[in-house]
């Protein structure tokens, strides 16, 4: 029981210091994303990733209300990190038995400073990717033909940096879950093209995003599962 109180205050806590902040406008073609025309509302997304499953935190859970894909496709929370996703998130994804499991997870396990027993974390990457590992671990014993795709985590911008300077390691991380999906012999995405392309994606926190980035998510994405 103490453990369980121990994840919510947790998640709590992270979240306060990372909000999620969602853009749920239609995307509508403009002078500045005219040349993504092949991203519009009516692509048919939910079919395409119709036996997959995204899981992560607020970042992935800012798939909810976009009409991108259905919800039941997605398993996030505001402030999750990998030992809780290992705690809390191995059942829900085994019931929903997906070919396709992409992964999310960092933009808060940086954030890291104590572990679910209230003791320091010294080194929050490597806390953050030794739980990784299990969890995959654990999803690839449970669905054994599942194809699971660790995505980068995502860049913040100078303001969000200023404010929570720990996202400086987030290349890091990144050069950590590269090694990771390596030695899991899972699948690593790099997201940079996307903010090579745009840089005008993120809502006002500098850390989440705007239903654009989504849509240019998927179509990376869908190379993988098509």
């Amino acid at each position: 029981m103490l453990k369980k109180v121990s994840i919510f205050l947790l998640m709590g806590a992270i979240a306060l210091t990372a909000t999620a902040c969602v853009d749920n406008k239609k995307g509508i073609t403009t002078p500045e994303n005219a040349e993504n025309k092949i991203i519009s509302d009516d692509f048919m997304y939910d079919s395409i990733f119709k036996n997959s499953l995204f899981v992560g935190d607020s970042i992935t859970e800012g798939f909810f209300n976009q009409e991108l894909i259905d919800d039941t496709k997605v398993i996030a929370d505001k402030g999750k990190i990998t030992v809780l996703a290992l705690e809390t998130d191995v059942d829900d994804v085994v019931a929903k038995n997906p070919d396709h499991v992409f992964m999310n997870f960092g933009i808060n396990d940086l954030l890291i400073r104590m572990d679910l027993d209230g003791k320091p974390v010294n080194d929050p990457i490597q806390f953050s990717i030794d739980h990784y590992s299990a969890f995959i671990q654990k999803i690839k014993k449970e669905l054994p033909s599942a194809h699971i795709h660790i995505l980068s985590v995502t860049p913040v911008t100078e303001e969000a940096l200023q404010e929570y300077p720990q996202y400086k390691h987030i290349d890091a991380y990144n050069t950590k879950l590269q090694a990771l999906a390596i030695t899991e012999e899972v699948e690593f995405i790099d997201l940079s093209s996307i903010f090579e392309k745009r840089s005008d994606l993120h809502v006002e926190d500098g850390v989440h995003f705007k239903t654009d980035f989504y849509k240019l998510l998927l179509e990376q994405l869908k190379t993988f599962v098509q």
